[in-house]
């Protein structure tokens, strides 16, 4: 059986393409060399049933080739949620344990002794006592405690709601996509599951109303987890929240559904229950499309929309102003948002990390449009939250950036008579229409007269030999199917006002030592406020930001900023550590960039510095080389010949 562990490392090495060491691996997650090598080998061994090879390449690490895709989706998928399987869990791994025993105290009825836990994990009582600690910290997030009571034993005590939402979270394994997994049916029953579905389906294709594959899967474990609760005695008493006279849709749908879910159980729901089951419809887009002009302006939804749109036009020079797709997106999505945070509701965003590294500068307006929300509910509303409003933001860029896109400004040289340069022109301006805007059509000799400061591209039909600023692309005087792709790709990678590099000397450090990473932001901020590029409350913006969303986004990279752009330029500052630190839920960081990004920045410019960045946290190569560098000197360097700035 595949130990967590081992699942780790094999996700690390399919992050590279190139071999990595022991100690690069020990470093980014948090084990001692000798452990990294022990469980490779161990995998090593194995590999012949896992559909994989670990090559060990001589001076340089390990590389992973999966050769058997099938094998491998089913080892490691299925190995993903054993840990809380308690037939399956291999006890020696304290996150194993942790589960087992959060598992055993939110379903049993009576107080549990811990010697009973130490039997049963077969683990000594100091290790069952560290566990506890960490399950007691997952409880008080739900504002539940654990209780001993000397001479019967230890149980939960706390709402019966936070109970049940703590068990959706932490007891229910989720693939990828967030479904339920059928391994997790040791707890739920799953024909009930599956039966509650088909219900929910029904109600919503009967009102003519949308809900999200993700959200049906939530609503249908919340009602399941309801059926086992009541069955067992456990029912909830009531809501904090008084929902008389509120939600008429909801509570129709949740009376129906209701209805249909007892007749089929036996099981008889009070109101208060029911009431449960309105707070979940209110987490979901249960609204109908026609309906939803008279929402933004019946609730709170016109304040909330108008404060972020607003906040990215102050802030990131972003007007959304006249986008009605997006208000009309914003809109849909808020509601929901807004009674999930109200109600403690968990939600889980399948696509957090790629959303982060993909797309970073709509992460960032997510994350400044988000405080309108907390701001009005005073809730935090978390990274999974922030990351769904990211897609919306996302897709108003686009249109943004497709409705001010500058056509190229181009000049023509061909050598070949008037004929052929009105061929080649006509030609282009066919091909390339809107993306390119021919200034010029000249001969080669006449070329030097014209001036190239506001000229973003040269096509040729002739090589040029002077050494000019503008890039040149030489074509046949009768274009071809080659051709076009190569000024395709030429204007792709034209750079508008020429490289900028982000970084000086004097904000480089190197082989620092810090304990956490407050104390690195702080360090960092502090050199920037002695240099007079920075006030002295900029360590609380960035401070801010970090607790909205960490910023580490793994291969040993952190990025921390501001909350909102403050400084009168765009640059980085640079910090290697001696060893790795730990910045959040045991991700490590040793790499360091303070990103300090200008008041009012252009959209260009933010996403062409993301795209450098985040080619730099795709390449360990080149971190490693950063973090054996000896001079700031040595570090730009590195950086120049990679072409990362």
């Amino acid at each position: 059986m595949i130990s967590k562990r081992q699942k780790d490392i094999v996700l690390s090495l399919m992050k590279v393409k190139e071999p990595v060491t022991a100690e690069w691996m020990a470093k980014e997650l948090g084990f001692s060399d000798r452990t990294i090598r022990n469980e490779i080998k161990e995998l090593q061994s194995q590999c012949s049933s896992l559909g994989i090879i670990i090559e060990s390449v001589r001076g340089k690490g390990y590389i992973l080739d999966i050769k058997d895709y099938e094998v491998f989706e089913k080892e490691f998928n299925s190995n993903e949620n054993e840990a809380i399987d308690e037939n399956k869990s291999d006890f020696s791994v304290q996150e194993n344990r942790v589960m087992y025993i959060l598992k055993r105290f939110l379903l049993e009825k009576g107080p549990i002794k811990i010697e009973n836990l130490e039997g049963e994990l077969f683990v000594s009582k100091p290790k069952v006592q560290n566990d506890l600690k960490i399950v007691r910290e997952i409880l008080e997030r739900y504002q539940l405690k654990l209780v001993t009571r000397p001479h019967y034993g230890t149980q939960v005590e706390g709402d019966e709601y936070m109970k049940r939402l703590c068990l959706s979270s932490f007891m229910l394994s989720r693939n990828s996509n967030l479904i339920i997994e059928s391994n997790s049916f040791h707890v739920l029953d799953e024909n009930l599951f599956e039966k509650i579905k088909e219900i929910i389906v029904k109600k919503v294709n009967e009102y003519k109303i949308e809900i999200s594959d993700i959200a049906l899967e939530n609503l249908a474990t919340h009602i399941t987890i309801g059926c086992k609760r009541i069955e067992e005695g456990f029912v909830i008493e009531s809501l904090e929240h008084d929902l008389t006279g509120k939600y008429p849709l909801e509570k129709i749908v949740a009376n129906e559904i209701v209805k249909e879910v007892e007749e089929f159980t036996g099981f008889k729901f009070p109101q208060s229950e029911i009431n449960y089951i309105i707070v979940h419809l209110l987490g979901t887009k249960l609204i109908h499309k026609n309906t939803l002009k008279e929402f933004s302006h019946f609730d709170e939804l016109d304040n909330i929309i108008h404060c972020m749109l607003e906040r990215l036009k102050n802030e990131l020079n972003w007007d959304f102003h006249d986008d009605e797709e997006f208000i009309q997106s914003m809109t849909l999505h808020i509601r929901p948002a807004m009674n999930r945070l109200r109600y403690n509701l968990n939600i889980r965003n399948p696509l957090l990390n790629e959303i982060k590294r993909k797309y970073p500068s709509a992460f960032e307006g997510a994350a400044i449009a988000s405080r309108c929300i907390e701001e009005y509910l005073e809730i935090e509303v978390g990274e999974n939250e922030i990351a769904y409003i990211a897609l919306h933001i996302g897709v108003a860029l686009e249109k943004m950036k497709t409705r001010q896109k500058r056509p190229k400004r181009v000049i023509v040289v061909c050598a070949s008579g008037v004929g052929s340069a009105r061929l080649l022109y006509y030609r282009l301006q066919n091909v390339f229409k809107d993306e390119i805007d021919i200034v010029a059509s000249t001969n080669y000799y006449q070329l030097k007269e014209y001036d190239l400061s506001s000229i973003d591209f040269i096509i040729s039909t002739i090589p040029i030999k002077e050494v000019i600023v503008v890039p040149v692309q030489v074509v046949n005087t009768f274009l071809g199917e080659e051709d076009i792709e190569n000024i395709r790709e030429g204007l792709l990678h034209v750079k508008k006002n020429g490289e900028k590099s982000y970084l000086d000397e004097s904000r480089v450090f190197i082989h620092k030592d810090f304990g956490d990473k407050e104390s690195a932001i702080r360090f960092l901020c502090e050199e920037l406020y002695k240099q007079k590029l920075v006030s002295k409350d900029y360590i609380n913006s960035v401070l801010e930001r970090e607790s909205l969303a960490p910023t580490s986004f793994g291969n040993l990279v952190a990025i921390p900023h501001a909350l909102t752009p403050e400084t009168e330029d765009t640059f980085w500052t640079i910090c290697t550590l001696r060893k790795p630190i730990e910045w959040t839920d045991k991700q490590m960081v040793q790499f360091i960039c303070l990103l300090n990004v200008k008041k009012e920045p252009n959209e260009d410019d933010l996403e062409g510095m993301y795209k450098r960045l985040l080619a730099l946290i795709e390449n360990s190569a080149t971190v490693k080389k950063i973090l054996k560098g000896k001079s700031a000197e040595e570090i730009i360097r590195i950086l120049n010949d990679t072409k990362l700035i």
